[in-house]
């Protein structure tokens, strides 16, 4: 599993995270929307590679605001297993 932030400078992503998710939940490779502390951001959690061109194209098409994109990093499920720590 692998997350992305979207920023939304100026707008409270926060309040609208539900229609937000709605709309990504057109990728079928997006798994959630996530809160985060900051009302602008929010953290999409999606398998494979994150595609935030079309992420933008379905969230521009509904009336969103274009976010910026944050980086992409990989975060594993609880039921993964985890390499031992030597």
């Amino acid at each position: 599993m692998n997350t992305c932030e979207l920023r939304f400078r100026g707008y409270d992503a926060a309040s609208q995270r539900g229609a937000i998710r709605w709309e990504l939940f057109l990728d079928r490779q997006v798994r959630d929307v996530l809160l985060t502390p900051s009302a602008d951001t929010l953290r999409v959690l999606h398998n494979g590679s994150a595609d935030p061109e079309h992420w933008c194209a379905l969230l521009w098409a509904a009336g969103f605001p274009t976010p910026h994109v944050g980086a992409s990093q990989e975060v594993l499920a609880a039921d993964e297993p985890r390499d031992a720590v030597a």
